[in-house]
This record gives C-alpha cells, structure tokens and sequence, in this order.
C-alpha cells in the first residue's frame, strides 16, 4: 500500500469517525425530541379522557365536544380506565399486556407515568375527582414520527456513505499533490549513479519537511561525491606511487638482459633495483597499515599507556637512528594524579602515530628544533609538536589528511603522503582530536587532544 493511500485512508477514517459520530448525536437527539413531543400530546389526550369519563356533567359534554370537533383519532388510539384499588397491576396487565410492570408502580408513585416500545406510546395518570381515584391510560401508535424517524435514518447513512466516499476522493487528491515533491526526489535519485554524482536533488527553498529532505539528500550525495573523489585520488596516487619503482626496476632488468656489462655496471643495476625494492615495500607497508588502521583498528589489543613515557622511547629512538636531531621534549608534571597521562590505546599504533608526526616536523624543518610539549587539565590533556620549517601553504591545508596528498613546496623532499593521514585515524580511533595551524616558511604546530584515563574508567 502506498503512503498516499495511506494517507487517504487515515484521513477518511477521521472525517468518517466524526461524521459517524455526529449522525448518531442527530439521531438520537431527534429520536428522543419525537418521543417527548408524542408524550405530551397523549398526556394531554389522557387529561382528556379522564376529564369526558370521570368529570362533572356540564365540562363533561364541553369536553366532549371539543375532542370530537377538533382532535384527529390517532392510529392505534386505545384508552383504558382503571380504578386506583388493590387489584390496578392484575387489571392492567389483563388488559394492556405490553406495559410492564415499573410503569404500574411509577402511576402509583407519582400520578404519571410514560413508556414507549418503539413508536408505541403510552401515557398514564391519576385522576381524581368526585368519585375516587381511577388510573387513565391513553394509547398510540405514532406513525408521523415513524416516518420521519426512518427517512432522517436513511439520509444520515446515505449522507455519511457519500461523504467518506467523497473525503477518500479528496484525499487521494490532497495526498496526490503532496507526495509530489518526494515522488520527484525519488525519481532524481533513481536517475543519480556513481558517473554522474554531481547531480543534486531540487529542494525548493522551503522550510518545511520536504525541502529538508531534499537538503539532507543533497548533503548525503556531497559526501557521496567527495568520497569517492578521494577513492579516485586514491588509486591514482597510489598507482603512481606503485608504478614509479616498477617501472625503474623493469627498466634496469630489461638493460641488464639486453647487453653485456661489466661487475661495476651489474652491481650498479642491481643496487638501483634493490633501492626500488625497498620504495616499493615501503609504499606496500604503508597501504597495509593504512588498510589495517581503516578495518582493523578495534580489533587491536588495549591496554593503558603512560603517554610520557612513551614519547620518551620514541625519543631515544630518534636519537639511535637520528643523533644529531633537535627533538625536546617537555612535559607538564603532575604529583596529584600519576595517571594524568595514562591513555587506554594500542601501544604499537599510537607509538605509529607520534613517530610520523615528529618525523614529519624533523624532515620538513630540515632538522632544526622541534618541540613537543605535554600539558593536561581536569579532563584532558594535550600534545603539542612544533616546528620551525617549510610549513604547509593554505591552499593545500584542507587535502593534507588524504592519502597520497603531498603539499606543493615538498617536492624537494622524499615521502609518499602516507604518515599524516596514518596518524589522524590512529588518534581519533583512541578518541583524540588532531588539529593542524601551519604558516608557509613560519612553521606547524600539531595539536592532539585526548580524555584522561579516569574520566574514561567512571564512563
């Protein structure tokens, strides 16, 4: 079932809810009115009675005269007489045995009574006068009413059936028009594939739920299209960067085969093809890491690690493979809380992370000071790596996440565009936040951010 049917169902199911309701209400409103007018009308043909059978000579024949002159027999006009004695019940139900048995006990209780079985009606009073109390019951059958009751019946049914047919109508008109604008969306949708994201859903500029919709589509196939922008970039970086020693190491196979040379040019040609090697693997490693970050991250053991210390062995690693560095670190103690620095992480990645990061700052500041500070608050605390070098110009500052993605004044220096993007999934795989301010030929500072270890433990 489509939502516009839904739509029409629902809305007629409400119109015919109090449509129901209100020919129900009309109904019995006039239902009741009709009793209560027949009622009045036999009360007084019963006063009537009593006064033409029990009263004195002269209004007995006056009102004689006016019943026969003026009042219309009714159908079924019965009247019945009976003395107020011991024995009224067994008399009345004798000879009337539709009443039952409560309107005999209302006469003598109140000197009035009524009661209807359908459009039956029957009107009872007590009538006293010169020769005792005696029980006046007048009789009808109102027809009129009858008449009227079952043709107000039938116009009501009729009305309400047309009226749900003609809401269901409108309502698949009104639903119709509605679902319109996202009968479009959907079409436009359908029409957008991976060849043409660039297409973008027309929205209006509403305010309502549709236009937002639309918004929120539009905003899912810019992702979409940034994505798999950078997937492209991707795999053309990333062939490029494959391609490049490939192609060296194919080239110096095919001169080797091709003539005779002598030791020097043999060694010479291997050793550019083990250089190549090398790149190559390289480049390898880090596509697996990265791939590994990407899908095998929460899958790596945790355990807390002082962040201190860390950086500490990460500096003597430096110095053994770099003696002449200018790395120094400082950190901001604490005697308060020994865990101030104590981060839950996977030691081997976040040792990843930092390493690519300070090796990033030495290489591209042509090793001169680079300085790493750590520093907390009550909830957190901070790396900060600064650097004096080449800097990062601002054009390229919102690609250096991507993979492959090398800034434009780093030609003159050896790297794949791998480490950075390495080190942001590491950190916000742990919960941290990385920031990047970096000026041409001034410097870059890179800030990370993570929650302290207690606040992690009482979540």
């Amino acid at each position: 079932m489509t939502i516009r049917t839904k739509i029409a169902l629902v809305f007629t199911l409400m119109t015919a809810t109090v449509l129901l309701l209100l020919s129900i209400f009309v109904y019995l409103l006039s239902l009741q009115h009709a009793h209560g007018n027949f009622f009045t009308r036999l009360k007084v043909r019963a006063s009537l009675a009593a006064e033409t059978r029990f009263g004195v000579d002269e209004i007995h024949s006056v009102v004689k005269g006016i019943r026969e002159r003026h009042l219309q027999r009714l159908p079924q006009e019965h009247e019945y007489f009976f003395p107020n004695d011991s024995l009224l019940s067994q008399h009345i139900q004798d000879s009337i045995p539709e009443i039952p048995p409560s309107f005999i006990q209302e006469v003598k209780q109140n000197d009035f009574a009524e009661y209807n079985r359908g459009f039956l009606h029957f009107s009872g009073i007590v009538y006293t006068s010169q020769k005792g109390k005696n029980v006046v019951i007048a009789s009808a059958y109102d027809e009129n009413a009858e008449n009227h009751i079952t043709f107000l019946r039938n116009l009501l049914m009729i009305g309400f059936l047309s009226s749900c047919l003609l809401v269901f109508a409108l309502g698949r008109i009104f639903s119709t028009r509605i679902m319109h604008p996202i009968s479009a969306v959907i079409s436009k949708v359908h029409d957008i594939t991976t060849t043409n994201l660039s297409e973008r859903v027309q929205g209006g500029n509403g305010n309502d739920e549709l236009s937002e919709i639309a918004n929120t589509f539009n905003s899912m196939l810019d992702r979409l299209e940034t994505t798999f922008e950078l997937q492209r970039n991707f795999i053309s970086n990333a062939s490029h960067e494959l391609r490049t020693p490939l192609t060296s190491i194919l080239g110096e196979a095919e001169i080797i085969l091709q003539t005779k040379r002598t030791t020097e040019d043999y060694i010479k040609s291997i050793t550019t093809m083990q250089q190549e090697a090398h790149k190559l693997e390289e480049v390898t490693s880090s596509l697996l890491r990265l791939s590994q970050i990407s899908y095998e991250g929460k899958k790596q053991k945790i355990e807390p690690l002082q962040m201190d210390e860390l950086l500490m062995s990460i500096k003597i690693d430096f110095d053994k493979r770099m003696p002449d560095n200018h790395v120094k670190i400082m950190v901001q103690q604490s005697e308060e809380n020994p865990n101030v620095y104590t981060l839950m992480c996977s030691d081997v990645w976040m040792e990843l992370a930092l390493t690519n990061i300070i090796q990033n700052s030495i290489k591209y500041s042509d090793n001169k000071e680079v300085l790493v500070t750590l520093s907390y608050t009550d909830t957190e605390f901070f790396i900060n790596i600064s650097d004096y070098g080449i800097g990062i110009p601002e054009q390229d500052q919102k690609h250096i996440f991507e993979p492959f993605f090398r800034a434009s004044n780093t030609f003159n220096y050896t790297g794949y565009g791998i480490g950075l993007p390495l080190a942001a999934r590491i950190i916000r795989l742990h919960s941290g936040k990385l920031k990047i301010y970096s000026r041409t030929n001034e410097g870059t500072k890179v800030f990370i951010q993570f929650p302290q270890y207690k606040r992690l433990k009482s979540d």
